[in-house]
Protein backbone atom coordinates (compact mmCIF):
# COMPACT_ATOMS: atom_id res chain seq x y z
CA UNK A 1 0.00 0.00 0.00
CA UNK A 2 1.57 3.69 -1.09
CA UNK A 3 2.09 6.15 1.80
CA UNK A 4 -1.41 8.02 2.39
CA UNK A 5 -1.45 12.01 2.72
CA UNK A 6 -2.58 13.76 6.26
CA UNK A 7 -5.84 14.71 5.76
CA UNK A 8 -6.12 16.78 8.77
CA UNK A 9 -3.67 18.87 10.62
CA UNK A 10 -1.42 16.82 12.58
CA UNK A 11 -1.54 16.84 16.58
CA UNK A 12 1.15 19.30 18.03
CA UNK A 13 0.55 19.00 21.62
CA UNK A 14 -1.82 17.27 24.06
CA UNK A 15 -2.49 20.31 25.73
CA UNK A 16 -5.27 22.14 23.41
CA UNK A 17 -8.48 20.71 22.49
CA UNK A 18 -8.50 19.97 19.17
CA UNK A 19 -12.18 20.49 18.61
CA UNK A 20 -15.38 20.16 20.80
CA UNK A 21 -15.25 16.42 20.25
CA UNK A 22 -12.09 15.93 22.12
CA UNK A 23 -12.96 18.09 25.22
CA UNK A 24 -13.24 15.02 27.14
CA UNK A 25 -10.69 12.72 25.36
CA UNK A 26 -7.68 14.69 24.82
CA UNK A 27 -6.95 15.11 28.67
CA UNK A 28 -7.37 11.81 29.63
CA UNK A 29 -5.08 10.87 26.73
CA UNK A 30 -2.71 13.26 27.96
CA UNK A 31 -2.34 12.10 31.75
CA UNK A 32 -2.04 8.93 30.50
CA UNK A 33 0.26 9.01 28.19
CA UNK A 34 2.75 11.67 30.38
CA UNK A 35 1.97 8.84 33.71
CA UNK A 36 3.36 6.37 31.35
CA UNK A 37 6.82 7.68 30.07
CA UNK A 38 7.15 8.71 33.78
CA UNK A 39 6.71 5.28 35.25
CA UNK A 40 8.82 3.88 32.62
CA UNK A 41 11.53 6.10 31.62
CA UNK A 42 14.84 4.73 32.68
CA UNK A 43 17.65 6.46 34.37
CA UNK A 44 18.63 9.97 33.17
CA UNK A 45 22.38 10.13 31.58
CA UNK A 46 21.98 6.26 30.40
CA UNK A 47 22.09 7.27 26.49
CA UNK A 48 18.79 5.95 26.15
CA UNK A 49 16.90 6.33 22.83
CA UNK A 50 12.97 7.06 22.21
CA UNK A 51 11.42 6.21 19.07
CA UNK A 52 7.78 8.18 18.17
CA UNK A 53 6.03 6.62 15.84
CA UNK A 54 3.12 8.44 14.17
CA UNK A 55 5.10 11.62 15.61
CA UNK A 56 3.19 13.89 13.49
CA UNK A 57 4.32 17.83 14.50
CA UNK A 58 6.71 15.51 17.44
CA UNK A 59 4.71 17.08 20.55
CA UNK A 60 6.48 14.67 22.65
CA UNK A 61 9.56 15.98 21.66
CA UNK A 62 10.42 18.36 24.09
CA UNK A 63 8.97 15.92 27.49
CA UNK A 64 11.25 13.16 26.39
CA UNK A 65 14.58 15.08 25.53
CA UNK A 66 13.63 16.74 29.58
CA UNK A 67 14.39 13.32 30.48
CA UNK A 68 17.28 12.35 29.23
CA UNK A 69 16.37 10.07 25.60
CA UNK A 70 18.17 10.85 22.22
CA UNK A 71 14.69 11.52 20.44
CA UNK A 72 14.10 9.50 17.08
CA UNK A 73 10.77 10.34 15.07
CA UNK A 74 8.81 8.08 12.66
CA UNK A 75 6.38 9.10 10.33
CA UNK A 76 4.45 8.41 7.07
CA UNK A 77 4.85 11.73 5.71
CA UNK A 78 7.35 14.60 6.61
CA UNK A 79 5.77 17.65 8.88
CA UNK A 80 5.69 20.86 8.76
CA UNK A 81 8.72 21.51 10.27
CA UNK A 82 10.40 18.93 8.72
CA UNK A 83 11.72 17.22 11.97
CA UNK A 84 10.37 13.58 10.57
CA UNK A 85 13.54 11.40 11.10
CA UNK A 86 12.35 8.30 9.44
CA UNK A 87 9.56 8.19 6.76
CA UNK A 88 7.93 5.21 6.41
CA UNK A 89 4.69 3.09 7.35
CA UNK A 90 5.00 0.66 10.75
CA UNK A 91 3.46 -1.72 8.48
CA UNK A 92 5.83 -1.62 6.09
CA UNK A 93 9.59 -2.22 5.15
CA UNK A 94 11.59 -0.21 7.97
CA UNK A 95 14.56 1.74 6.55
CA UNK A 96 17.53 0.51 7.56
CA UNK A 97 19.05 3.45 9.00
CA UNK A 98 16.45 2.57 11.67
CA UNK A 99 17.27 -0.34 12.78
CA UNK A 100 21.11 0.25 13.38
CA UNK A 101 22.17 0.89 16.83
CA UNK A 102 20.44 -2.17 18.46
CA UNK A 103 17.37 -1.04 19.05
CA UNK A 104 14.92 1.54 21.27
CA UNK A 105 14.41 1.71 24.89
CA UNK A 106 11.20 3.53 24.66
CA UNK A 107 8.73 3.21 21.97
CA UNK A 108 5.61 5.45 21.75
CA UNK A 109 2.91 4.46 19.44
CA UNK A 110 -0.34 6.94 20.52
CA UNK A 111 -3.29 6.93 18.51
CA UNK A 112 -1.73 5.05 15.57
CA UNK A 113 -2.78 2.04 15.41
CA UNK A 114 -6.41 2.89 14.46
CA UNK A 115 -5.12 3.63 11.18
CA UNK A 116 -2.91 0.70 10.45
CA UNK A 117 -4.86 -1.68 8.56
CA UNK A 118 -1.30 -4.69 9.36
CA UNK A 119 -1.20 -5.48 12.79
CA UNK A 120 0.84 -8.81 12.17
CA UNK A 121 3.61 -6.39 10.40
CA UNK A 122 3.22 -3.45 12.65
CA UNK A 123 3.94 -5.91 15.81
CA UNK A 124 6.57 -7.57 14.08
CA UNK A 125 8.23 -4.66 13.59
CA UNK A 126 7.82 -3.46 16.75
CA UNK A 127 9.96 -6.20 18.38
CA UNK A 128 12.51 -5.73 16.10
CA UNK A 129 13.14 -1.98 17.22
CA UNK A 130 12.37 -2.39 21.02
CA UNK A 131 16.11 -3.63 22.70
CA UNK A 132 14.96 -6.53 24.70
CA UNK A 133 14.07 -5.37 28.21
CA UNK A 134 12.69 -2.30 26.25
CA UNK A 135 9.26 -0.75 26.78
CA UNK A 136 6.23 0.37 24.17
CA UNK A 137 3.53 2.54 25.31
CA UNK A 138 0.44 2.01 22.92
CA UNK A 139 -3.28 3.95 22.83
CA UNK A 140 -5.74 3.62 20.61
CA UNK A 141 -9.36 4.62 20.70
CA UNK A 142 -12.62 2.38 21.57
CA UNK A 143 -15.36 5.26 21.71
CA UNK A 144 -14.27 7.95 19.49
CA UNK A 145 -15.62 9.38 16.26
CA UNK A 146 -13.97 7.99 12.48
CA UNK A 147 -11.29 10.55 11.95
CA UNK A 148 -8.64 10.72 8.98
CA UNK A 149 -11.08 9.13 6.91
CA UNK A 150 -10.59 6.73 5.24
CA UNK A 151 -7.77 5.73 7.23
CA UNK A 152 -9.61 5.14 10.08
CA UNK A 153 -9.74 1.12 10.54
CA UNK A 154 -9.99 -0.21 13.69
CA UNK A 155 -11.49 0.60 17.24
CA UNK A 156 -10.05 -2.11 19.17
CA UNK A 157 -11.18 -3.44 22.48
CA UNK A 158 -7.60 -4.25 25.47
CA UNK A 159 -8.48 -7.64 24.74
CA UNK A 160 -7.67 -7.24 20.83
CA UNK A 161 -4.27 -5.55 22.26
CA UNK A 162 -2.97 -7.67 24.41
CA UNK A 163 -3.67 -10.60 22.04
CA UNK A 164 -1.45 -9.45 19.66
CA UNK A 165 1.16 -7.93 22.20
CA UNK A 166 1.12 -11.56 23.94
CA UNK A 167 1.30 -13.92 20.27
CA UNK A 168 4.34 -11.54 19.58
CA UNK A 169 6.20 -12.71 22.63
CA UNK A 170 5.85 -9.48 24.39
CA UNK A 171 5.02 -9.62 28.32
CA UNK A 172 2.05 -7.36 28.97
CA UNK A 173 2.93 -5.02 32.01
CA UNK A 174 -0.43 -2.69 32.14
CA UNK A 175 -3.23 -2.44 30.16
CA UNK A 176 -5.70 -0.11 31.12
CA UNK A 177 -9.44 1.05 29.90
CA UNK A 178 -9.51 5.41 30.04
CA UNK A 179 -13.07 7.21 30.70
CA UNK A 180 -15.54 6.47 32.45
CA UNK A 181 -19.78 7.04 31.52
CA UNK A 182 -19.31 10.74 32.02
CA UNK A 183 -16.67 11.05 29.79
CA UNK A 184 -18.32 8.90 27.21
CA UNK A 185 -21.55 10.76 27.10
CA UNK A 186 -19.99 13.73 27.43
CA UNK A 187 -17.78 12.30 23.95
CA UNK A 188 -20.82 11.24 22.51
CA UNK A 189 -22.67 14.67 23.10
CA UNK A 190 -20.08 16.85 22.35
CA UNK A 191 -19.36 14.93 18.27
CA UNK A 192 -23.28 15.65 17.97
CA UNK A 193 -24.29 18.96 15.41
CA UNK A 194 -28.07 19.67 15.41
CA UNK A 195 -29.33 20.82 12.21
CA UNK A 196 -32.59 22.07 10.48
CA UNK A 197 -34.08 19.22 8.28
CA UNK A 198 -36.41 21.57 6.50
CA UNK A 199 -36.06 24.42 5.26
CA UNK A 200 -39.41 25.92 6.51
CA UNK A 201 -40.92 27.98 9.81
CA UNK A 202 -41.96 24.27 11.13
CA UNK A 203 -38.21 22.75 11.00
CA UNK A 204 -36.98 25.89 12.25
CA UNK A 205 -39.56 25.95 15.56
CA UNK A 206 -38.99 21.80 15.95
CA UNK A 207 -34.85 22.71 15.89
CA UNK A 208 -34.70 25.23 18.01
CA UNK A 209 -35.63 23.75 21.33
CA UNK A 210 -33.60 20.17 20.30
CA UNK A 211 -30.43 22.69 19.71
CA UNK A 212 -31.10 24.25 23.00
CA UNK A 213 -31.74 21.33 24.90
CA UNK A 214 -28.56 19.89 23.46
CA UNK A 215 -26.01 22.75 24.16
CA UNK A 216 -27.48 22.29 27.94
CA UNK A 217 -26.92 18.64 28.17
CA UNK A 218 -23.11 19.81 26.48
CA UNK A 219 -22.78 22.51 29.32
CA UNK A 220 -23.96 20.84 31.89
CA UNK A 221 -21.82 17.73 31.14
CA UNK A 222 -19.08 19.69 30.94
CA UNK A 223 -19.50 21.30 34.01
CA UNK A 224 -19.11 17.87 36.11
CA UNK A 225 -21.69 18.96 38.69
CA UNK A 226 -22.97 15.41 39.33
CA UNK A 227 -20.12 13.15 38.50
CA UNK A 228 -19.20 13.49 42.24
CA UNK A 229 -22.34 12.21 43.46
CA UNK A 230 -23.79 10.09 40.27
CA UNK A 231 -22.22 7.44 38.34
CA UNK A 232 -23.31 6.69 34.68
CA UNK A 233 -22.11 2.98 33.97
CA UNK A 234 -21.73 1.36 30.55
CA UNK A 235 -19.24 -0.75 29.11
CA UNK A 236 -17.97 1.77 26.87
CA UNK A 237 -14.81 3.33 27.58
CA UNK A 238 -12.98 5.89 25.77
CA UNK A 239 -9.87 4.49 25.27
CA UNK A 240 -6.64 2.04 25.71
CA UNK A 241 -3.47 2.17 27.23
CA UNK A 242 -1.43 -0.74 27.01
CA UNK A 243 2.28 -0.85 27.87
CA UNK A 244 4.46 -4.14 26.63
CA UNK A 245 7.96 -5.35 27.23
CA UNK A 246 10.26 -6.81 25.07
CA UNK A 247 11.21 -10.53 26.99
CA UNK A 248 14.95 -10.63 26.98
CA UNK A 249 14.60 -14.59 27.18
CA UNK A 250 12.03 -14.96 23.78
CA UNK A 251 8.55 -15.65 26.14
CA UNK A 252 6.26 -13.43 27.86
CA UNK A 253 5.92 -15.38 30.85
Amino acid sequence: MSQRPHLIPRRTDYEAIGGEQEYFVIPLLRHAIYDAIAKYTVASGSGASALDIGAGECPLRKELESRGYHYVSLDITQNKTNTIDHIARIDGPLPPALLEGGGFDLILCTEVLEHVPDWSTTFTNLSKLLKPGGKCIITAPFFYMPHEEPYDYWRPTDHALRHFAQIFDFRVIQSTRTGDGWDVLGTLLCSIAICRKRKSIIGLVATVPVYMAHRLMVKFVKSKMLSKFVEIQTRYYTGNVLIIEKVKDGNNL
